[in-house]
């Protein structure tokens, strides 16, 4: 299984910075809204990455007892 690492967390919320701030960018200078695109698929995987750092395990059941 693979570990958690922060500095790779950092360089994967650091690109998505770039996706919504270029799709921010693109669309307030076009006004073109293919720009919508990049923007909502970057604000979709930072969900999914502070859903990954932000996981509380006092959600999850607790284990059964059938042995």
């Amino acid at each position: 299984m693979l570990g958690f690492s922060w500095s790779a967390f950092v360089v994967y919320v650091a690109a998505l910075m770039m996706v919504v701030g270029g799709g921010l960018l693109g669309l307030m200078t076009s006004h073109d809204p293919k720009f919508l695109g990049p923007i909502l698929v970057g604000l979709f995987f930072f969900y999914l990455a502070w859903e990954a750092v932000v996981e509380d395990s006092s959600e999850l059941p607790p284990p059964s007892q059938d042995s």
